[in-house]
C-alpha cells in the first residue's frame, strides 16, 4: 500500500480510538456518573488498627496462668437488608447467643460463625476479639488484671504509642510487667464492596505479640497454699482474713503468695462496688500491704542481736523468774507464769526459742538496747521494702523512740521489753517476715524479693543482693536448733510429724487492741539441714500461732512433692 494510503488508514484508526475513548468518558462521567459515584462511596477502603496479642504469664514450670483467649464479634452493616438482620437474629436465638438486634453480636460461638458464613449473610462481618483469661479466684492479687486506661495512665502510655482503646495492666504482675506483655498493634487495610462484603485485606504493618513472662511462682504450690489457708479461715470464722508467703531461700523468688479473702478476677468489674464496700477488704493484698505485729516470731531477731553482739552465747542461761522485775515498772510476766503459775527455769537461747520464754527475751532485749535491736531488725529486712515488683508494698515499722514520738507517744526505758518480744509498734508485712526468715537461715544473704523469673527471649533474671548480715554459723545454729525443737517436740510436733524432712519454725500470737482474739503468726523454713524454702503465715484474729501448723505443714508437703523430697 502506498505511503499516503497507509497514513490515511492510521489516522482513521486513531480517530476511531479517540472517538471510543470520548464515548467511554461520556458514559462514566455523564451517563452513569452518579451511579458509579454512589457505588464508590459504598465500596471504600478503611484502615483498621489490629490489636496485638498480649504476652502470657507462666509459672516457673511453664504452666500458663494468664493468656489471651480469642472470641468473635459480629457487626452488621448499617445498609444491610432488614431480612439479613432478621435472619441473623433467628440464628442467634437458635444458637443461644444474646443479641438485641442492634449493635454488635458479642461472644459469637463457633457454630453461629459457621452458620452465618454458610448462609452468606450479606453485610455481616466478623472481627476477632481477644479476652484476657486468668485463674479466677486463685492469686488475683498477684496475677492482677487488665482494663481500660485512666486519664492519668493515658498520659504515660499515650506517649509510648498506645492507642486510646488499648488495655493495660491495672495491678499485680499484669501491671508490673506491662512493658514486656504489651505488644505492638498492626495496621490493616480492609476493602468492602457495595454490599459490605470484604473484598480484600492487606497489612500495612503486622501486629507484634507481647512477650511471655515467666514468674517465680510454682502454681501447684500456690494452689495448695490457697486451699490450706482457706480451710483454716473456714474453720475459724472469727478470723477476718490472712496471708501466706513462700520464698526461695537461695534467691528471694516468690514461690507462693496468698491473700484472703480475695475476689474472682473474671467478675471483678461487675463485683467492684460490693468488693470496695466489703469491710473484710478483699481488694487489699495482705501479703505486701497488711501490717501486723510479729509477736514472738520477733524473738528470732532479738536472739540474733544478743548473740552477735556478745551479750549472750549459745550456752548462756537465763532464769525464768515468772515476772521480770528489773524495772519498777513495767514488770511483765512470762506467758507460762501468767497462764499456769509456772516457770521455765534456766534456759539457753535454743530452749527459750523452743519454749517462747518471755523472761529470757525481756532480759536479752534489755541488754541489747532498742537501738541495736532496731539495727538488726533492719539488717534482717524488717521495716524495709523487699524490692518486689508489685505496687503498694508497705515498708513496715520497727519499734523505737523515734517512731513513738512521731505518732505522739512517749517512749519509756522499759518499752524495750515489749519491743523485744514483737509488741510495741513493731508492724511488718507477711512478706517481710518470710524475707527475715530466709535471710536468717540463708547464711545472712538478704536477696531482693522478686516475681520475675524470665522474659521470653532474655536470660533468666539474676538474683540481686540487698545486703549481707554477718551471722556466725554457731549463733545461727543455736537459733535454728530452737526452731527445730518447736516442730519436733514443741507446739507444732503433731502438725509436722508426717513431713518427709525436718523443719524449723517459730510461732507468735499478737494481741490487737480492741479485738478479743490475737493475730496468729508463724514463720518456718525447710529442710532443716539445707534450708530451701521460707514461709510466713498470718491469720487475723486467728488466736495462737501454733494453730497455723497444719497450714504450714500442708504447704511444705506440697513443696516437698514438687521438689522430689
Amino acid at each position: 500500500m502506498p505511503f499516503p494510503h497507509r497514513l490515511a488508514a492510521a489516522g482513521a484508526a486513531l480517530a476511531a480510538c479517540l472517538a471510543a475513548f470520548v464515548v467511554l468518558l461520556w458514559d462514566i462521567q455523564v451517563t452513569n456518573g452518579p451511579a458509579y459515584a454512589a457505588r464508590a462511596q459504598r465500596s471504600i477502603a478503611q484502615m483498621e488498627t489490629v490489636p496485638a496479642a498480649r504476652g502470657r504469664l507462666l509459672d516457673r514450670n511453664g504452666t500458663v496462668l494468664v493468656q489471651d483467649q480469642v472470641t468473635w464479634q459480629a457487626q452488621v452493616d448499617q445498609e444491610a437488608d432488614p431480612a439479613v438482620r432478621q435472619r441473623l437474629a433467628a440464628l442467634c436465638r437458635e444458637e443461644g447467643v444474646a443479641w438485641s438486634g442492634t449493635g454488635p453480636v458479642e461472644e459469637v460461638t463457633p457454630r453461629l460463625l459457621a452458620r452465618v458464613k454458610e448462609e452468606g449473610l450479606s453485610g455481616v462481618t466478623f472481627t476477632p476479639v481477644a479476652q484476657r483469661v486468668g485463674q479466677g479466684t486463685l492469686a488475683p492479687h498477684v496475677l492482677g488484671r487488665v482494663g481500660q486506661m485512666s486519664p492519668e495512665e493515658w498520659e504515660t502510655y499515650g506517649a509510648q504509642g498506645y492507642t486510646m482503646d488499648a488495655l493495660v495492666g491495672k495491678d499485680g504482675a499484669e501491671a508490673a510487667f506491662e512493658a514486656y506483655l504489651h505488644g505492638t498493634p498492626g495496621q490493616r487495610m480492609v476493602e468492602t464492596d457495595e454490599a459490605g462484603r470484604v473484598t480484600s485485606t492487606s497489612y500495612a504493618q503486622e501486629p507484634q505479640a507481647g512477650r511471655d513472662v515467666t514468674l517465680t511462682l510454682d502454681w501447684d504450690l500456690q494452689t495448695a497454699a490457697e486451699e490450706a489457708l482457706a480451710a483454716f479461715l473456714d474453720s475459724h470464722p472469727q478470723s477476718t482474713g490472712g496471708a501466706l508467703v513462700a520464698l526461695d531461700v537461695n534467691d528471694g523468688g516468690v514461690l507462693a503468695m496468698v491473700s484472703q479473702p480475695g475476689y474472682d478476677e473474671a467478675t471483678f468489674s461487675a463485683d467492684y462496688a460490693a468488693l470496695a464496700a466489703d469491710e473484710a477488704n478483699p481488694l487489699m493484698n495482705r501479703a505486701v500491704q497488711g501490717l501486723y505485729a510479729p509477736g514472738s516470731t520477733f524473738k528470732l531477731v532479738t536472739a540474733a542481736a544478743a548473740l552477735e553482739e556478745g551479750y549472750l552465747t549459745p550456752e548462756t542461761q537465763i532464769l525464768d523468774t515468772g515476772r521480770y522485775t528489773y524495772y519498777d515498772s513495767p514488770q511483765p510476766q512470762c506467758w507460762l507464769y501468767r497462764q499456769e503459775g509456772k516457770t521455765h527455769g534456766l534456759e539457753t537461747v535454743s530452749e527459750a526459742i523452743a519454749d517462747s520464754c518471755n523472761i529470757f527475751f525481756y532480759d536479752a532485749g534489755r541488754r541489747v538496747g532498742i537501738a541495736t535491736l532496731g539495727q538488726y531488725a533492719h539488717l534482717l529486712g524488717l521495716g524495709e521494702k523487699t524490692g518486689i515488683e508489685l505496687a503498694g508494698e508497705q515498708a513496715g515499722v520497727v519499734a523505737g523512740p523515734e517512731y513513738t514520738a512521731s505518732v505522739g507517744g512517749t517512749w519509756y526505758e522499759g518499752s524495750v521489753l515489749s519491743a523485744a518480744i514483737g509488741q510495741e509498734n513493731n508492724r511488718f508485712t507477711p512478706l517481710q517476715l518470710a524475707h527475715m526468715t530466709a535471710t536468717l537461715v540463708g547464711d545472712g544473704n538478704r536477696w531482693q524479693v522478686h516475681l520475675l523469673h524470665q522474659v521470653e527471649g532474655v536470660d533468666p533474671q539474676p538474683r540481686v543482693s540487698l545486703g549481707q548480715v554477718n551471722l556466725s554459723q554457731e549463733n545461727v545454729a543455736a537459733i535454728q536448733e530452737g526452731m527445730l525443737a518447736v516442730t519436733q517436740t514443741g507446739s507444732l510436733a503433731a502438725a509436722f510429724q508426717d513431713l518427709p524432712f525436718q523443719a524449723g519454725a517459730k510461732t507468735g500470737s499478737a494481741q490487737v487492741t480492741g479485738e478479743e482474739n490475737a493475730n496468729a503468726v508463724l514463720v518456718c523454713f525447710a529442710p532443716y539441714d539445707d534450708p530451701q524454702i521460707a514461709l510466713a503465715i498470718v491469720a487475723e484474729q486467728g488466736g495462737s500461732g501454733s494453730a497455723l501448723g497444719t497450714v504450714a505443714a500442708q504447704t511444705l508437703s506440697a513443696w516437698a512433692g514438687k521438689a522430689g523430697l
